[in-house]
C-alpha cells in the first residue's frame, strides 16, 4: 500500500478527530494519561469500519467479473 498516497487524508481526518474530542470531552487533563488509549480505540474502529468498506467492494467487483455472461 502507498502510505504516501494517503498523508492528505489522514492529517485531515486527524484534524477533525481531534477537534470533536476537545468539543465533546471538554477538559481532559484528568484524563491525559489514558487518553492515548481512547484515541486508539476510535482509530482501531475507523480502520475496521474502511477494511469492511474496501473488502466488501473488492468482493462486490470480483463476483461480477465471474459473473456467467448468458
Amino acid at each position: 500500500m502507498k502510505k504516501d498516497a494517503y498523508e492528505d487524508l489522514v492529517a485531515e481526518m486527524s484534524k477533525q478527530l481531534a477537534e470533536k474530542i476537545f468539543m465533546e470531552e471538554g477538559d481532559l487533563t484528568s484524563r491525559v494519561r489514558t487518553i492515548d488509549a481512547d484515541i486508539a480505540v476510535l482509530v482501531r474502529d475507523v480502520g475496521l469500519r474502511t477494511a469492511q468498506q474496501v473488502l466488501q467492494k473488492t468482493c462486490d467487483k470480483k463476483v461480477v467479473k465471474k459473473k456467467p455472461k448468458v
